[in-house]
């Protein structure tokens, strides 16, 4: 009986010591891996040559920090991309406008021109300068709503009556570009909750934009559906791409690729974000070259 037992803790005693050794020589072996892991820029992940329960929980939690550290770096690549693209983009747009008026300075010193001239010049100096004005004031609202700090003053708000009063504010820009937009406004549908100025914002935005690439087609329309006021403003687009309507509310995009016109891309962020920061949605379709960016604003 006594045999027994010994034998019986013999056996017990060599199993004990081979599973400590193999949890060693695991241990090393996710060591070893780690290291790698550690010290080459690699997606290799920590794998287990014993099977033991809890080395396979410490491998799996392992592996999910990994998961989580490549996520990260894939997050912070882009980011510093994207941050990298928008400093270019900055300097660009700037750059621009400020090149522009140094050269008329220079011209209007000279002493060959006229005065009416020097007149013409100083006025498109005027120009340049107000359009720098507002590029600034654009980089600084958008960082403010990035930010979640642009104050919002919330009231029931008549949609058709502010769109039907822009629209007719911009009747001269319609008729210089030979363009009569078709309307279509609801004037009996209810009010929402937002913020007036940021609505005019958001409406002026949409018509200019409209303006600056309708080519002779731009409609307008506000219509109840459902539990939300619908707002489509729609324009032809053949400087667009399908494609770009995913990017169509990114900062800075254009679909000038050469950023040579005078749109930053900046018009388009700026309204998306007060619309959804008001609590309504937008979104962008595009179909036969015509462009279509429509609201749906929560009926309050």
């Amino acid at each position: 009986m006594y045999l027994f037992i010994i034998i019986l803790l013999g056996i017990l005693a060599g199993i004990s010591i081979t599973l400590l050794f193999l949890t060693r020589s695991e241990i090393k072996h996710i060591t070893g891996n780690l290291k790698k892991i550690n010290d080459i820029d690699t997606n290799q992940k920590v794998t287990l040559s014993f099977q033991n329960r809890s080395l396979r929980n410490l491998a799996r939690e392992i592996n999910r920090n990994i998961d989580k550290k490549q996520q990260t770096e894939v997050k912070y690549k882009h980011m510093d991309m994207e941050l990298r693209q928008a400093i270019a983009n900055i300097s660009h747009d700037l750059r621009t406008p400020l090149t522009s008026i140094i050269g008329y300075i220079q011209l209007i010193k000279s002493d060959n021109l006229s005065k009416d001239e020097k007149n013409e010049y100083m006025d498109i100096i005027l120009n340049r300068a107000k359009s720098l004005k507002m590029l600034i004031a654009g980089f600084f609202d958008l960082s403010r709503l990035e930010a979640n700090e642009y104050a919002f003053e919330l009231e029931s708000i008549s949609l058709s009556n502010i769109l039907c009063e822009l629209i007719a504010s911009f009747y001269n820009d319609f008729t210089s570009k030979g363009v009569e937009p078709l309307i279509e406004i609801d004037e009996s549908a209810p009010g929402i909750i937002g913020d007036e100025n940021a609505i005019r914002r958001v409406f002026s935005n949409l018509i200019q934009n409209a303006l600056k690439h309708g080519d002779k087609f731009i409609s307008v329309s506000l219509k109840k559906d459902g539990n939300c006021i619908v707002t489509t403003f729609a324009n032809n687009a053949n400087n667009l791409k399908p494609d770009d309507i995913d990017h169509l509310f990114e900062r800075f995009f254009t679909g000038d690729r050469t950023r040579t016109g005078k749109n930053t891309g900046l018009g388009l962020a700026i309204t998306k974000a007060l619309v959804e920061q008001m609590g309504h949605s937008i979104t962008a379709n595009f179909k036969d070259n015509k462009l279509s960016i429509i609201i749906k604003w929560k009926i309050s």
